[in-house]
Formats: structure tokens, sequence, C-alpha cells
């Protein structure tokens, strides 16, 4: 089994204060927008998602469902193509106002009869196992204040969520949330020296872990157990460009972490421990909120 190298990022802009839990007892009303980004995908040319609704449920058990709808024709529903949303680009995917309250979780509803993914093989469908029954849920309490202002990116890290089995292409939703005002980026170049070193362009990929000093492990998310306490997956990841030799990883919490650079990207099996992917140049570095943190690898 095989998988796929990418992440989408969802930007949620809120009028809200800290996060809580509860019920909906504040007057007034915020607004919640939702957008997103993407990063590249290692051997796809479009992954397209088709999102149909947006559920929001709040603290006192009412569910509030929000309609996606195309902008260009109004219409229910809209396909995103997350390959033209790379980098620091996004689209917006709606707007609402909500009732001033506390808020448990949300839940962005797909429809995968029109999701798909585009590769040199043709065009395969995309299945999800859990969506049908749950979509992609966020289980992360936020709180809607009234004249108050905080914004969160919610990542969607398809590197760990995209895996290719003999019956095609699979999602298995993987989330990370981070408030946008306390997150900032890293970025930097790969040798190209070193990038021949390594075998060459494709599959190479720089995984971020949180914290300093961490020792670099594979992605390894195993379906139905644990994952061993001694075995660190990375927290986001970002792929090198074939062309520029650069990397992005956006919206990181500001803070302390361990990178690590693979050229074997394209061979982790997140079904697997220890699946051969051999890293180079793990180094700590420091993010800091609203900043791009600088970092890069040399022979």
């Amino acid at each position: 089994m095989g998988r796929l190298t990418t992440f989408i990022l969802i930007l949620l802009a809120l009028l809200v204060s800290a996060c809580g839990g509860g019920s909906s007892n504040n007057a007034g009303s915020g607004t919640l927008s939702i957008g997103l980004t993407d990063a590249p995908v290692t051997g796809a040319q479009n992954v397209v998602i088709h999102f149909t609704r947006v559920q929001i449920h709040s603290g006192d058990g009412t569910t509030t469902e929000i309609p996606v709808t195309d902008p260009a024709t109004n219409l229910p529903g809209r396909s995103i193509d997350l390959m033209l949303l790379q980098g620091d680009k996004s689209v917006a995917l709606f707007d609402k106002e909500l009732p001033a309250g506390n808020y448990s979780w949300m839940r962005l509803e797909l429809d995968l009869d029109k999701s798909y993914i585009v590769t040199s093989t043709g065009t395969h469908q995309l299945n999800c196992t859990s969506c049908p029954n749950s979509g992609y849920k966020l289980n992360r309490s936020f709180k809607v204040d009234k004249d108050a202002v905080m914004a969160y990116t919610v990542d969607f890290d398809l590197l760990k969520s995209i895996t290719l089995a003999n019956n095609g292409y699979h999602l298995r939703p993987t989330l990370r949330v981070v408030e946008t005002a306390a997150a900032g980026h890293l970025s930097g170049d790969v040798d190209a020296t070193l990038i021949a070193s390594l075998g060459g362009e494709t599959g190479c990929v720089v995984y971020v872990y949180d914290g300093h000093d961490v020792i670099a492990n594979d992605i390894y998310l195993p379906v139905g157990i644990a994952v061993p306490a001694d075995h660190f997956n990375p927290l986001a990841t970002g792929n090198v460009e074939a062309t520029t030799h650069k990397y992005t990883v956006g919206y990181l919490a500001a803070g302390d972490y361990t990178v690590a650079l693979t050229c074997d990207g394209e061979n982790d099996d997140i079904s697997a421990q220890d699946a051969g992917v051999v890293f180079h140049g793990a180094a700590n570095v420091t993010v800091a909120a609203g900043k791009t943190t600088t970092h890069s690898f040399a022979p």
C-alpha cells in the first residue's frame, strides 16, 4: 500500500472568545467563515472534493446546518480542486452569522460520488468508509462571543489521510487545529546536490515534529491499535518543489519544532511502522506567531 503526499488547510475566521463548552446563552451573534488552502500532491494532477454542507453543533445540543453553494452558479454543493490551492493560497467555503455562545464540534459533509483524484493512470473516485456517517468531523469546542474576533486554522493532512489500496484511493480524515493569530510558517530551500544524493526530486518531503530534539519517524497510523509510545508521528509536512527545491509548511502554532528531510516520502506507508523512510538533516527550529521562519537543508 502506498499513499499520496498533501495536506489541506481549512481556515476558520470567527467572531469568538476562548474555547469552551456549555450552552449558547450570550446575546448577539458572530460570523463563521471557512476557506480552503492546499499543498502539492505527489503523483496527482487534481484532487477534487465536493462539499455539500457544514454542521455546527452548539453546547445546548442544537445543530445548525449550513449549505455550501457554488459562488459561480449559486447552486447547492461545491467542488474544489485542492491542487489549485498551494502554499498560502486559499478559497472561501462559506460565510455564516451564528448566535453567540458555545459550540462543541463542526462537521464538513462531502459527496463522495462527486469527489475524485486524477493521476497518470486516469480519474479515480475517492472512497471513505467513515465519511457517510461522520464526514470530516472536528471535535473541537469554540465559543462565539459578540464583538470578539478570533480565527482558527484546521489542517486536513492528506499525507496521513489518503491511502492507495488494491481497491482504490481511500480517505481517512486526520485533522489539526491552530489559532491563526498565534501561528507562523516554516519555509526554506533544499540543496540540489543533496536531493540528487538522496535519490532525486520525487518523494522529497519535509516532516515537522512537535518539540525540539524529536527522533524523526515515518507516519504510522494503524487501524484499531494505539501508536507505540516511542514512535513520533510528524505534526505536519511540506513537499519540496521539483523546480525550485523550496518547501513551505504553513500554519504552525508558535513554538519549538524538529524538522527533517526525506526523499522517500512517496513510499511512506501509514499502516506500517518503520517503512524504510530515511531522514536527513534533522534540526531544531522555533516558529514565531505571524512570521515565516526559514530553515534550509544543505549536504
